[in-house]
């Protein structure tokens, strides 16, 4: 069961490397898979997670130009994320598959955010808009309706938070994309979890910026995502509640 589920993993997390390409250039989802670099449609055999990466040696068949790291990164991250829910939740049984399903797929959307946001400085409308319904789906689904005003209401208040950071710094503190992020967050974690993930994502974003200033990898007020540290946090906080 465990390596069904990594293998799982492995080829969900090649679906959420075309969300994460296609999604933040406004590209349609249906149609056949192409080289990002030459633009040649890629045959079955090109398209095996992980397997096919590895048997060109990490480059395109075609135009024998380099293939991001990104995408077999994509695919062991989602693997060893999906991994560990299993674990988690095969020792839950009040959770049941339900809550697995449901960790799976809040897990991958988090995924496209974290990588869209660091690649792109995108975090994608379609993701967000539908993790918060499917979120308020499965809290009516698991628990009484206050439950879920009461984690909407938390949604509503952390995403005002965020915007009032956008307003006062004029969207150079905050993006618009962090404020969505941020009800997502207090939807899905709840107080005080919450806190927790704000306190992380602040921390570590700071250290990590000032990081980059030292080694004069970014200037001081230039912008760097934070949509992966908001997901990282994100992370930490569903963990602590599991």
């Amino acid at each position: 069961m465990f390596l069904f589920v990594f293998v799982l993993g492995i080829c969900v997390g090649s679906f959420l490397n075309v969300l994460i390409y296609r999604l933040p250039q406004g590209l349609p989802l249906t149609g056949r898979s192409f080289c990002p670099r030459c633009r040649h449609e890629l045959a079955w055999r090109d398209n095996i997670p992980l397997l096919s990466f590895a048997f060109f040696g990490g480059k395109c068949r075609y135009c024998q130009k380099p293939i991001s790291w990104q995408y077999p990164a994509v695919e062991i991250a989602t693997a060893i994320v999906f991994c560990i829910g299993y674990l988690v939740f095969s020792m839950r049984e009040d959770w049941g598959i339900w809550g697995f399903l449901y960790y799976s797929f809040i897990s991958s959307a988090l995924i496209v955010i974290f990588v869209s946001d660091l690649k792109y400085q995108i975090i994608p409308d379609q993701i967000i808009i539908f993790s918060v319904f499917s979120t308020c789906v499965y809290f009516l689904y698991l628990y009484p309706i206050l439950y879920t005003i009461y984690h909407i209401l938390v949604g509503l208040g952390t995403s005002g938070f965020f915007l009032s950071i956008y307003l006062l710094t004029k969207g150079k503190g905050m993006g618009l994309g962090d404020v969505k992020l941020a009800l997502l967050m207090g939807l899905l974690l709840g107080w005080p979890k919450i806190l927790i993930a704000l306190y992380f994502a602040f921390l570590t974003g700071a250290f990590v910026g000032v990081i980059l200033i030292l080694l004069g990898k970014k200037k001081f007020g230039q912008h760097i995502p934070f949509g992966p540290f908001l997901v990282g946090g994100t992370f930490l906080g569903y963990l602590s509640h599991l």
